[in-house]
């Protein structure tokens, strides 16, 4: 007997072939799903970082004479319901450095650094705005590893979650 005739036969028989299409485009439908959560579960953890960070960004602010730097780490993770958050403060942009009593404040200048100044002097220089006060800044900032599901990691989101807020003190 001939294997070539029931070959003939498979390749021109039709039935069953709507259920291999249907299960064929169903993979690719849940591999596109699926790569849409690992965009949404990125984007909910970086709100939920931003959002921890901006209120206590608006705490400090609010007790900007008598900040509770301590408590300030867990309380950015709390808020953002995540233990794994790395959270670090730093006052004028010295990590470690922040206090509430005899402050040094500095000038805030366009690429992000800091320039000692007298409290409440005027900024002078290059790269400050012209006109602006010297004051004391804190900024917090927090960020966890994210790991896709579907997606290689980096390939089209950043591996990390990362924000930060600076706020003026004094």
């Amino acid at each position: 007997m001939s294997l070539l005739p029931v070959l003939r036969r498979l390749r021109a028989d039709q039935s069953g072939l709507a259920a291999v299409e249907f299960s064929l485009w169903s993979v690719l439908f849940f591999l596109v799903a699926l790569s849409g959560m690992d965009f949404a579960q990125f984007y909910f953890q970086r709100s939920a970082a931003d959002e921890a960070v901006s209120a206590a960004a608006v705490s400090a602010f609010s007790t900007r004479t008598n900040v509770n730097f301590t408590d300030m780490q867990p309380y950015v993770r709390a808020l953002a319901g995540d233990t794994g958050l790395t959270v670090t403060t730093s006052c004028n942009g010295t990590s470690g450095s922040c206090t509430n009593l005899n402050r040094t404040c500095s000038c805030l200048k366009s690429n992000g650094t800091y320039v000692a100044a007298a409290c409440g002097s005027t900024c002078t220089g290059s790269g400050v705005t012209t006109g602006s006060t010297a004051g004391y800044y804190l900024t917090i900032s927090a960020t966890r590893p994210y790991q896709p599901m579907i997606l290689p990691a980096g390939m089209v989101m950043p591996t990390r979650v990362a924000q930060k807020a600076t706020v003026r003190l004094q």
